[in-house]
């Protein structure tokens, strides 16, 4: 979902479920193991440049992205667990604003 304000700067909600298995298999849960999720974004796909840190610890985290300019954005969500370890990040999805 997509919304402008009066400056032009539009905002984009994001949404996403926590993950249930570690990429070696291994079951994770999102109560005790997951310490939060950096949503990393850009205007080019390959170099999503601009992060913020979210601190979620339910099964379905949201978060919404403000101060952006016109043009398409892209978006991916990295997991980070409770010893620190970063995922990779998502596929990116994008936005027109």
């Amino acid at each position: 979902m997509a919304e402008a304000n009066s400056s032009g700067e539009a905002a984009v909600s994001l949404s996403w479920l926590a993950p249930g298995q570690r990429v070696n298999g291994e079951q994770i849960s999102y109560q005790t193991d997951i310490d939060g999720y950096i949503v990393r974004y850009g205007k080019d796909p390959s170099n999503l440049s601009q992060q913020a840190q979210v601190d979620c610890r339910v099964l379905e985290c949201s978060y919404k992205v403000e101060g952006l300019a016109s043009g398409t954005w892209y978006f991916a969500v990295q997991t980070v667990d409770s010893t620190g370890l970063i995922s990779a990040p998502s596929a990116p999805v994008s936005r027109a604003i």
